[in-house]
């Protein structure tokens, strides 16, 4: 099984925490570095909210998601695409995704979608969001 994994840095938490809001993600499994033993790693002890393992379920896929990402998503290639039935549930999800974040390019028709956009979300993670519905 393939499970894409994001990495944060330092905010994993509340991005779960936003996903559940948007996307009704639900979280099987979550270690935070509190629970780590004192003999784990080196250096300073993790912060209690420190996400070192968790998966988590949205829109029908898992990711492992944790903190401890040595570059801003923001910087990265990376993003999740999204496509959905309806034009009002891209503009719902693309109106909470921009909450806080930085649109790319609003809700427009495209030649391979009825309505498609990009937006970076306030955590740094790239989204095209489409409908699945496509021009004829």
């Amino acid at each position: 099984m393939l499970i894409p994994a994001i990495a944060f840095q330092g905010n994993c938490d509340e991005a779960i925490a936003f996903y559940k809001e948007v996307f009704g993600a639900q979280v099987s499994n979550i270690s935070y570095g509190s629970e780590a033993p004192k003999e784990f790693g080196e250096g300073e002890p993790l912060p209690d909210n420190f996400v070192m393992y968790s998966e988590v379920t949205m829109l029908g896929a898992t990711m492992m998601m944790s903190d401890g990402g040595n570059k801003p998503l923001s910087e990265s290639d990376f993003w999740m695409q999204v496509s959905f039935d309806t034009k009002d549930e891209v503009v719902s999800v693309f109106e909470k995704l921009a909450n806080g974040g930085t649109v790319v390019e609003a809700p427009t028709a495209q030649f391979w979608a009825t309505l498609n956009a990009y937006v970076t979300d306030r955590f740094g993670l790239h989204w095209n969001i489409l409908t699945n519905e496509q021009v004829s």
